[in-house]
């Protein structure tokens, strides 16, 4: 019980932190672009949910939630804009704890550069991202506890800026049906562009999952609340149902985005291997996202 005070009181601390950045001054946004086809199809709503690795990215906790002993997962996003994202990551377990970790690399290609108000552009560049983090979760008591160490970086044109940070997260299941999540992110040191410093897009995420022993717990229910320091509060939504070794179908729906929209996917399995697929959709023109999941349990 004590651990237990102990972990929920450092969420309160960090909670209230996480306002007090003036919304549009958040710099390495790229940290917000998540990662796995499921948690996409799930419209991220997976901070109590980790049917495989990629969850750890939004709650280190659920590290070792996964299937089997170990799990390696690529990532493949062709986003909007000419953004796209590539993302590899690897698991292994033991029987209370997991370590882990992943490489991301980012890009949006072909920016215009403009000096003035000059209508025609003179010429363009790209923005190049990284992200490599190392995870650890382990089990105490009834729920798992979980933090990751990341290092960032971010190239813009000549111009470039790193960061270390770390995520924190939590799991707790309540009953057989119904399992809580809370998570921590992004809490590190400032970017630095040329000669001024700006703060992290920082985030504070509590989840539920939910899977009725009704339906055999083939059918799970996900809801997230997150708070941003740069962006007002958002609520995910997903559901997904799974036919064991065969096949998976989800659906997904953001509430509060001004852009995002539905988000639908799904999954083929054979033996130890995994094939995800998630699209979402996005408002005002800005085109759709595919994201494209392997993933290999050993």
């Amino acid at each position: 019980m004590g651990n237990r005070i102990f972990l929920a009181a450092m969420f309160l601390i960090v909670l209230p932190g996480l306002g007090l950045a003036s919304a549009g001054d958040a710099s390495f946004i790229f940290l917000r672009l998540g990662s796995g086809s499921r948690p996409a199809a799930l419209a991220e709503a997976v901070t109590a949910s980790g049917a495989d690795i990629t969850s750890a990215f939004y709650n280190p906790a659920l590290l070792k939630s996964f299937e089997g002993n170990n799990q390696a997962v690529f990532m493949y996003n062709s986003y909007f804009s000419d953004i796209s994202q590539n993302y590899l990551s690897l698991a292994f377990k033991g029987k209370k704890s997991a370590v882990g970790g992943y490489l991301y690399l980012g890009r949006v290609a072909d920016m215009e550069r403009r000096t003035g108000p000059d209508p025609q552009p003179s010429g363009t560049f790209d923005e190049n991202n990284f992200v490599g983090a190392l995870t650890y979760s382990r089990g105490i008591s009834n729920y798992d506890f979980g933090f990751s160490l990341k290092y960032a970086y971010e190239r813009i044109d000549s111009e470039a800026a790193h960061a270390v940070m770390f995520d924190f997260g939590l799991l707790i299941p309540l009953t057989d049906e119904i399992s809580t999540g809370a998570a921590a992110r992004n809490i590190g040191s400032k970017p630095k562009f040329i000669d001024t410093a700006f703060d992290l897009s920082r985030e504070f995420r509590l989840g539920m999952a939910y899977k009725p022993k009704y339906f055999q717990q083939k059918v799970e229910l996900v809801a997230d609340g997150v708070m941003y320091s740069d962006l007002d509060s958002k609520l995910n939504l997903g559901a997904e149902y799974k036919f064991p070794q065969y096949f998976a179908l989800r659906a997904g729906y953001g509430i509060g985005w001004d852009s995002r929209g539905v988000s639908l996917g799904g999954g083929l399995y054979y033996r130890q291997f995994k094939f995800d697929y998630a699209f979402v959709g996005y408002k005002n023109d800005l085109g759709n996202a595919h994201r494209f999941t392997l993933i290999a349990t050993f």
